[in-house]
């Protein structure tokens, strides 16, 4: 790497990166200790065979029976899509958290995989004999089909879907004869290779490969403006000053912070805490076996977990159900809170707080994937029947209105705020 002029995304510091050795490996953010660049090998054609491997096990998994269920004689199979039939037969509410269902299992993840696809084929046909895409001119088609990939990237969520079948597959363990089926094992090959491609590639590697970073980079002292898509450093021109711009290498608006990301993050986690209530109170599942009816909330599935003596699922349940989504809401008014204060306390563990419940606050949605799975394949009349209850949708919207008010802030304001107090 030789150098090179890198922002951080999360509290707005400049830094201009000289070489880095093999041996380094990454590079932090020198005020909040943010990783802001990590050593890629090179060539685009490995992560273009894990990308093309992904959609053929994504199609094994979704064509394909996840489990096998019996009991009493009667046997039952389910897909992803079946899940999603379930829910939205049910109308209501829960006919919602289906279509979110089949969003981020099904039609985010087949998106995703398409362009991811069609974008690494397309630089690895520009690319030389040394394997590294030539760069000539702005690709904006391509930079643009890349966007929307990084875009969706948190709302493909089969990683998710594969802890939620896990918990499914213990629970339906304790009512019938459970087998995994061959969609079962592709979608856990598929939830690796797309770990290789996310290590393989990393955030940087793809934006370099489509247009020069170096070209667009200001001169020492000038204004400058990150873009907060691809993280290309560029010169501010007055539009960056007032009106939004757009990146020269991506195409996204430009702006100096996220407009409205107070507003937006404080309406998005009032939201949360009128949802969060229903979430926990009301029951998520209902079954109904040899005519007596239990209903289970949330932290009823994990006491039961307990009871049959699984404590790691439990665990499991009870962090990413429970605590992470009061996290992320406790999370997000301690940083309104400090900001609108221009409090410059506990900056930098406020920063890695934001980093911490940005990347665990989707797997909080375990609970919706299961309950999908367990609702489509137990459905065997008088001997058991599994139907969701009217807290999942409290709690999926829970989900849903934390993601967006993550999202929606901006940490830099922090900084900026402590920063304006200081002087």
């Amino acid at each position: 790497m030789t150098e090179a002029l890198l922002a951080c995304r999360d509290c707005g510091q400049i830094h201009r990166a000289r070489a880095v050795t093999r041996r380094q490996g990454w590079l932090l953010c020198r005020r909040c200790g943010a990783r802001l660049w990590r050593l890629q090998a090179a060539g685009l054609v490995v992560p273009l065979a894990f990308a093309a491997t992904a959609a053929i096990l994504f199609l094994l998994a979704n064509l394909m029976p996840l489990f096998e269920v019996g009991l009493a004689g009667e046997r039952s199979s389910g897909t992803i899509s079946s899940g999603v039939v379930a829910l939205v037969g049910y109308g209501g509410g829960v006919s919602t958290v289906g279509v979110l269902v089949a969003m981020t299992a099904i039609v985010v993840p087949a998106l995703s995989l398409a362009v991811a696809v069609l974008a690494l084929r397309q630089l690895t046909l520009g690319a030389g004999r040394t394997g590294r895409p030539q760069r000539r001119r702005p690709r904006l088609g391509l930079a643009a089909m890349w966007r929307l990939v990084r875009r969706l990237r948190p709302w493909s969520m089969l990683d998710v879907y594969l802890l939620g079948a896990v918990v499914a597959y213990t629970r339906l363990g304790q009512v019938a004869h459970v087998a995994i089926g061959v969609g079962g094992y592709a979608l856990a090959a598929l939830v690796l290779v797309q770990v290789l491609i996310e290590q393989s590639l990393g955030r940087e590697r793809v934006w370099n490969a489509i247009d020069d970073p170096a070209k667009y980079a200001p001169s020492p002292g000038a204004p400058w403006v990150l873009c907060l898509e691809c993280d290309l450093v560029s010169a501010a021109g007055p539009a960056d000053r007032g009106e939004p711009g757009r990146c020269p290498r991506c195409g996204a608006r430009l702006a100096p912070r996220r407009p409205g990301s107070l507003a937006a993050t404080t309406a998005l986690t009032l939201a949360g805490y009128i949802l969060y209530l229903p979430a926990n109170l009301f029951p998520v599942l209902t079954i109904t076996r040899f005519g007596r009816t239990a209903s289970y909330t949330i932290l009823g599935g994990v006491r039961d977990l307990v009871a049959a003596g699984l404590w790691p699922l439990a665990l499991l349940v009870l962090v990413a159900s429970i605590i992470v989504p009061g996290l992320k809401l406790a999370g997000l008014t301690w940083f309104l809170v400090a900001t609108r204060l221009r409090s410059a306390r506990l900056l930098r563990q406020r920063t890695a707080l934001y980093r911490f419940v940005d990347f665990i606050g989707r797997w909080s949605n375990i609970d919706v994937f299961m309950v999908s799975i367990v609702v489509a394949l137990v459905q065997f009349g008088t001997l058991t029947t599994i139907e969701p209850g009217p807290g999942i949708a409290s709690f999926a919207g829970v989900v849903v209105l934390t993601m967006f008010a993550v999202s929606a802030f901006d940490p830099r304001l922090m900084w900026d705020a402590a920063r304006g107090r200081r002087g």
